[in-house]
This record gives structure tokens, sequence and C-alpha cells, in this order.
């Protein structure tokens, strides 16, 4: 396959790849063979992504998860060449990855050679940090750390049969795939500002009835409903991460309303914010490396 692929940045049990495509025909590529653990966020494009008599419809929304020891092929479905970000772990980490989530019949299924899992708001910013931090090359290791294990256990927590959605069709990404991958930036980019319907349309060149039909196609929910989960897992993370105030917190995640955001965080993780900082949560699977 031709394409241009770089190492953004190294840790003690992965890589993260940049993956950019350059073919520039809908053909099938040769068979390659991949003997590592990857999850891969699609952010341009779409292709077909052939293993073990499935293909995987991959465009952006869905992450794809891969299992090592298998052959596969792509094929280009779009005139836009793919790109892709590439969570590849090490080999000897593999074991670790499979014992941690030991209860998750990907694993344990020899038939099941890789998925696709539907994104949603959370697993979108989580990829956008990570995207920011290592191109602009502020990250420090333990920051990117955390949040590819974050990643991680969110796809794999969603993990599930791979069926296409059949309301997405060739047509319908044809015509609307830019739409919805220059949307996504966007909002991650300003979710903390007070973003319009009409501001959000208007930088995808489309009008506001043609942008919520198509938005909530994509990725099953309105617009104003993907902007509040993206600025309630931004507040998420600064609660687990920093000793900011909770106020401090909801208005540098976009929320102009102290009383507002409460209720929403309870509403969506089913406890208030404070109670949400000092909870246990499971430990890393990172600490079990030795």
């Amino acid at each position: 396959m031709q394409a241009d692929i770089h190492t953004l940045f190294q840790s003690d049990f992965y890589r993260i790849l940049d993956f950019r495509c350059r073919c520039t025909e809908c053909t099938t590529s040769k068979p390659e063979y991949s003997n590592t653990f990857g999850i891969s966020f699609v952010r341009k494009g779409n292709f077909l992504f052939n293993v073990f008599r499935n293909s995987l419809d991959s465009y952006n929304g869905c992450v794809l998860v891969t299992k090592p020891g298998f052959e596969r092929t792509v094929t280009h479905a779009h005139s836009v060449p793919d790109q892709c970000t590439i969570l590849e772990f090490r080999k000897d980490f593999y074991s670790i990855i499979t014992e941690h989530y030991k209860y998750c019949r990907f694993f344990h299924d020899v038939d099941w050679h890789s998925t696709l899992v539907r994104t949603n708001a959370s697993t979108e910013l989580l990829h956008y940090m990570i995207w920011q931090l290592v191109n602009t090359r502020n990250a420090n290791k333990l920051q990117v750390d955390n949040l590819v294990l974050e990643v991680m256990d969110k796809v794999l927590g969603e993990v599930t049969d791979y069926h296409p959605d059949p309301a997405i069709n060739g047509r319908m990404k044809k015509n609307h795939l830019l739409t919805i991958e220059r949307a996504k930036d966007y909002i991650n980019a300003n979710f903390t500002t007070d973003i319009s319907l009409m501001e959000l349309a208007s930088h995808c060149y489309v009008s506001p009835f043609h942008f919520s039909r198509i938005f909530r196609a994509f990725t099953k929910v309105p617009p104003h409903q993907y902007l509040a989960d993206i600025r309630l897992q931004h507040a998420a993370l600064m609660l687990r991460t920093t000793d900011l105030p909770v106020a401090d917190i909801a208005f540098s995640s976009g929320f102009n309303s102290i009383e507002y955001f409460n209720g929403a965080f309870r509403k969506k993780y089913d406890c208030a914010p404070g109670v949400f900082r000092n909870r246990d949560f499971p430990m890393p699977i990172i600490s079990k490396i030795s």
C-alpha cells in the first residue's frame, strides 16, 4: 500500500503513528500481515478493512481494533485518501492487555481478528487531545500514557459484533463525510466557547437544516448533545487529574452555569462532580509492566 507513516510519539509500551494513504484509485492492496495489537482512529476518507471473510467499512466515527497474527487487505472506497491515527502496542504488552480485559469476548474468539467500534463524543475528545499533544510536541509520557489507557478502556468497553450501519450508505459517505470531519474538528477545537448551530453549519458550508440531519445520521445524537458530552468528558478528565475547584473546571469546560453543570454531570455519571473526584478508579494496566 502506498502510504506515508510517521511515528509521532513513542512510549514504553506503545507508539503513536500518523498514517496517510497516498493511493488515488479505489484499488485493493496486496495482503499484509500484522504482529501487533492496534487501535486506529479514522480521521479522513473511507476504506474497507478486509480480514477473515469480513469487510469492515471504516470512516470517520469508527475505531478499528486489530489483534496480532492476521493477514488483511485494504480496499479504498473514497476519492479522499484515508488518514488514521494508529496506537500500536508492543508485542510483549499484548499479554497484559488480554489479561486485564480477560472478560472481553473479542480476545477469546480465534475467528474474531478485527472489529470496528463506533466513536462517541468521549472517545473523539480523547483522540483529539492525544493528537494535539503529540503534534505540538508539548506532551510528556505520563500524560499521554494516561490518555491512551483511557482510550483503550473506552474502546474495548464498547466492542460488540460488527454490523454496518444501513443508514450510512455509499452516497451518504461520498457526499457528507467531509462535512462530519470538519464539524468534529471544529467542535473539538472550540468546545469551551458558545458554539451556535449557524456557526457550525457555516464552517461546514451547508445549511443549518441540512447540517443537523447529516450530523445526527452519523453520530446518532444532535449537535448540542454531542457538544455537551465533549464538555462533560473534559470535565471528568480534569476532576481525575487536577486539584482545580469544581467551579473552575465547569467554566473551563465550556459551561456557563455551575448549577447546570452539576445537573448534567450527575445525569451522565450518576454522581456529583465532588463524589466522582473522590472515587477509586481501577488501577491502570501500565502499573503491571515489569
